[in-house]
């Protein structure tokens, strides 16, 4: 990856500087990096990585991020990043980048990588018989089409306010060069998630009857209109994957003649009326005052390069250049000079702290974050932070209350666990919220621990409550702080009931999965009661502990990857399946049947991989007891836009606890699976599902 730089202004680069000798690696193209968006932050994020890049003071440097999709990237106007995966037609990012990744003792199975629609479905206007996988039962209908995404690419974000109807503006097109065409997505705003559904019944916003038309990249101009890239090929599959199918359909119609043909198509609505090109000339003037005012632009364009020459140029005026823009009514405008101001060091405590009470949610929500980062170098800004926000704990906004918990680092620890203790009260049950709270804890996880179980409001249960506190106890753990883990055990000999249940069940959780040394304590904890002490003393040693060969202990039939996966898959467990089938995995009335027991687990690991990802609808027969509606939901939804590796892991999981016992489960043949069952659009039956696994 190389920076090219103009220095003389005659066209033509001067300087090459290196950014990441590594960047597109050494395997196959179609799983090289690719994207380099400039977020809100400044950084540079990518598709198929897990490194950013940003250019500060002349040097470029990068870090990690969490991994994002394949190949495409895009953004929406308040900075969520938006990206896909070939089977899976729509991700984004619920919460800022490297915000849950930041408590090196929990790992969060939620908010990055959520999957906006279930619905896989397409709707192809022509045969697509040169498909890869095309000889698989149901990956082509009984005309020759394909039935649901097999290579979805490139998403891209409708921006503009200046030409299109309202109802377009915030939607998703994915290209689908597989099926030759582009899906339009409308984008729902349900409190802190998003959703997505296809915005015409039964058809697409572009479909052709070309089998060459290849859309694999969409964007758009300064002139409003938006653009595609068409390779215009007849195959566009790489020959490392290339089936004998495929391989076949293309030499007999000659599809792989006929190249170099490439086209970009320009789409505009009716009675279209170009943004005069001119405008764009502005750029190549350093008139910083207009550049400010082009962040509240209704094309999308010009509000993209005016944020990036503004925080490149750093004009010395720029708090007067920005002061109209803040002083908008454009929320998109104001969220942009803000961000321009903080990196460039401009922005000033009461600016932001007076943008906490903005009318928008997304203006509070970045203000509180821009103010986090400043409050955690200037302690004389946390209680003026903790005054502006003391208020809205109970407020019914979702979005910023989650931003509240996700700033909780930045707060004194007193504030914090009120913030926290209050906020998950009513929102526990969330699992975004309780993963916002625990990646802010700062290593206050003993601290907080203690003071929630001495809380009024904590005493009763709920499954957030003990979800919450199962993690807190298995984070202390695995910290391995002798102090804090010794304090826990006390305080563990002074619970009973629920609280005691939960606590055991985190400790010994990580005891179990742990490949980390015994945890060293200074004497025996005769504290405990003989039934805890027997299920958690493997897990520690004290001076004169005789050592025995139970204390490395293995779970099940699991390795060391297997436990692993064990580990993982309780976190995502507690994510997507707690709310229905309970953190205990015994069911819960109207909701769901119990896991425990059932043979819906411990039975075939293929046909529980099927279930989750497909869902399954009707009465189901459960340990001798049929469950149907009213006792459950109608319908298990699909967890298809589920990643492999957390499917596979929740199913390692649900089958080694609960007395369970089994083999590990890979996310190959999670993946194998759906590739197999390719085109299943709708919910099994038990009786569906059970033929099913006949065929295969």
């Amino acid at each position: 990856l190389w920076f090219y730089q103009d220095l003389d202004g005659d066209g033509k680069s001067d300087k090459r500087t290196l950014v990441d000798s590594t960047y597109g690696g050494k395997g196959l193209p179609e799983h090289a990096p690719n994207g380099l968006l400039l977020g809100m932050d400044n950084w540079l994020y990518n598709a198929k990585s897990d490194t950013r890049y940003k250019r500060l003071e002349g040097v470029w440097k990068q870090e990690k991020t969490e991994f994002r999709g394949q190949w495409g990237i895009a953004k929406d106007d308040y900075g969520r990043l938006y990206y896909n995966y070939n089977w899976s037609q729509l991700h984004a990012d619920l919460v800022p980048p490297n915000y849950l990744n930041r408590n090196p003792n929990f790992e969060s199975t939620t908010g990055i990588d959520h999957g906006l629609s279930e619905d896989r479905r397409v709707f192809p206007i022509r045969p697509n018989l040169a498909v890869n996988r095309g000889y698989i039962p149901s990956t082509l209908n009984d005309k020759g089409s394909l039935i649901e995404f097999t290579s979805a690419c490139s998403p891209f974000i409708t921006r503009d306010n200046l030409y299109y109807p309202r109802d377009f503006i915030g939607n998703a097109l994915v290209c689908e060069p597989a099926g030759n065409l582009i899906k339009r997505n409308l984008v729902m705003e349900d409190g802190i998630y998003l959703t997505a559904s296809n915005a015409y019944e039964s058809s697409e916003f572009l479909a052709s009857t070309d089998e060459r038309f290849r859309p694999v990249s969409i964007t758009s101009g300064p002139g409003g209109a938006i653009y595609v890239a068409d390779m215009y090929r007849g195959i566009n599959q790489h020959v490392a994957y290339m089936t004998e199918y495929l391989k076949e359909q293309t030499l007999e119609r000659g599809l792989d003649k006929h190249i170099h043909l490439g086209r970009i198509w320009k789409i505009t609505p009716d009675n279209f009326e170009e943004f005069p090109s001119d405008n764009s000339n502005t750029f190549l003037e350093p008139v910083t005052k207009i550049l400010g005012d082009f962040l509240m632009h209704p094309i999308a364009w010009f509000r993209d390069q005016s944020f990036r020459i503004l925080l490149e140029k750093k004009p010395q005026n720029i708090e007067k250049v920005l002061a109209n823009v803040l002083s908008s009514n454009s929320v998109t405008g104001k969220m942009a000079a803000l961000s321009i101001l903080q990196e460039l060091g401009k922005l000033r405590p009461e600016i932001g702290l007076a943008f906490l009470f903005d009318p928008s949610d997304k203006v509070q929500g970045l203000a509180l974050r821009l103010m986090e980062k400043q409050a955690l170098t200037k302690p004389t800004i946390v209680p003026k932070l903790e005054e502006a926000i003391v208020n809205q704990l109970n407020g019914k906004n979702n979005v910023f209350t989650l931003q509240i918990l996700l700033s909780s680092n930045a707060y004194s620890q007193d504030f914090a666990f009120k913030a926290i203790q209050t906020i998950l009260i009513k929102n526990g049950g969330d699992p975004l919220m309780r993963d916002a709270a625990l990646s802010a804890l700062d290593n206050r996880e003993s601290a907080l621990l203690n003071h929630l179980l001495q809380e009024r409001d904590w005493q009763s249960a709920s499954d957030g409550k003990k979800i919450f506190l199962e993690q807190l106890a298995s984070i202390i753990l695995k910290r391995r702080n002798p102090k804090e883990v010794a304090q826990f055990l006390e305080t563990l000999a002074t619970r009973s009931g629920w609280q005691k249940s939960v606590l055991i069940e985190g400790a010994s959780l990580e005891i179990k999965t742990s490949t980390l040394p015994l945890i060293g304590l200074s004497a025996k904890p005769t504290y405990l009661d003989e039934e805890t002490f027997q299920i958690l003393e493997k897990g520690f040693t004290w001076p004169g502990k005789k050592k025995v060969k139970t204390e490395n202990i293995t779970v099940s039939k699991l390795d060391e990857k297997g436990m692993k996966q064990f580990a993982a898959g309780r976190q995502a467990y507690l994510s997507y399946c707690a709310g229905c089938h309970g953190a205990d995995g015994t069911g819960m009335k109207r909701f769901a049947p119990p896991l425990e027991g059932s043979d819906w687990v411990t039975g075939s690991p293929e046909r529980l991989a099927l279930l989750l990802s497909y869902g399954i609808e009707g009465p189901i027969d459960v340990k001798g007891k049929l469950y149907d509606v009213p006792d459950i939901l109608p319908v298990m939804p699909s967890h298809g836009t589920m990643p492999l590796a957390d499917m596979a892991n929740i199913i390692t999981y649900i089958r080694n606890d609960w007395g369970h016992s089994a083999e590990a489960t890979s996310p190959r043949t999670v993946g194998m699976l759906r590739i197999k069952t390719q085109g299943k659009v709708t919910p099994w039956t038990a009786d569906e599902l059970n033929a099913k696994m006949k065929e295969l």
